[in-house]
This record gives structure tokens, sequence and C-alpha cells, in this order.
């Protein structure tokens, strides 16, 4: 008989405790901010970003150049990369089962632009769109953003994001 006590205040006692400690991992949580890092001298990146959810969850948003065979990477939901460019115009793309959508970009030098891409819902899967985005949307749907694998990036994304691999 005394377990069984035991049991229903543990039971009970255990999403107090749980509550308690929850404002500290929050705290945690908004102290580890991605900075990200201004692009070298001279040149001006793009940060791709998707996000998160269960629309097209399993599909990923392969970035390429427009008329590269090779992508840039590929973005899982809930992931970003890094791209460095030399300034002036540059098209992307990105390609799914039933579509494929264009964006071009002005890049400037010094400056860091940000570019989503959303699965949408289509036909027979999910359709990739990619749209320029801003630093305050990113944050604001990128909670606790994840850098996308790097074998899951071109030799020079990877460069970028992964320094010295």
């Amino acid at each position: 008989m005394n377990k069984y006590f035991a049991a229903i205040a543990l039971a009970v006692a255990a999403p107090f405790a749980l509550t308690a400690a929850a404002p500290a991992a929050l705290a945690q949580q908004a102290d580890a901010e991605l900075k990200i890092p201004p692009p070298p001298p001279g040149k001006g990146q793009v940060l791709f970003y998707r996000t998160g959810g269960l629309s097209g969850a399993a599909l990923g948003c392969a970035v390429f150049d427009v008329g590269a065979a090779d992508k840039l990477s590929s973005l899982g939901a809930g992931k970003y990369f890094i791209l460095v460019s030399e300034p002036g115009p540059r098209s992307f793309t990105v390609k799914s089962l039933e579509t494929k959508d264009a964006l071009t970009l002005e890049i400037e030098p010094d400056e860091t632009q940000f570019v989503r891409c959303k699965i949408k819902a289509g036909f027979m899967s999910g359709r990739a769109d990619i749209a320029p985005s801003t630093e305050k949307e990113f944050r604001e749907k990128h909670k606790n953003p994840k850098l996308v694998d790097a074998e899951d990036m071109s030799d020079a994304v990877r460069a970028t994001n992964y320094p010295g691999k």
C-alpha cells in the first residue's frame, strides 16, 4: 500500500519538478542564438533556410545555381546553409518531382541576404518554392536553426560552413 501512495505522490510532483527546470532550459536556448558571420571583405553571402513543420517534412529542398548539374546543398526541414559569392547577379533554382522554382538576386559586397525555401502542397508530392526573406523572418521561423550536414553540401559551400573539412 505504501508503494501505491509513493507512486501517486511521484506522479503528482513530477510535473512541478519538470516545470521548475523549464525556465533554465529556455534561458539557455535563448542565449544560444545563431551568430551569423559577416561575409569575407568584398564578397556577399546568402543564407538559405527551410522552415520546419510537417508539410513536406520528408522532402529536401535541393538548391542549384541555374544551369548547373551539381547542387549547392539540400535543405531539410529546419536547416540552413550560407553561400559566399562574388558580387553581382546570381540565379538559383530549387527542384522537386513536380516543379522547379527560380530566384535571381543581386549579390552586394559585404552584405548578407536571406532566402527561404518552403515545400508547398502539390498533386503527387510537395513543390519546392524559394523566395527572398529577411533576417527578422529567419529568426522568427528558426528558433533553433541547424546547419545542413557537411555531406549534403558542395565543396565550395562546405568550405564556408565547415572550414577545415
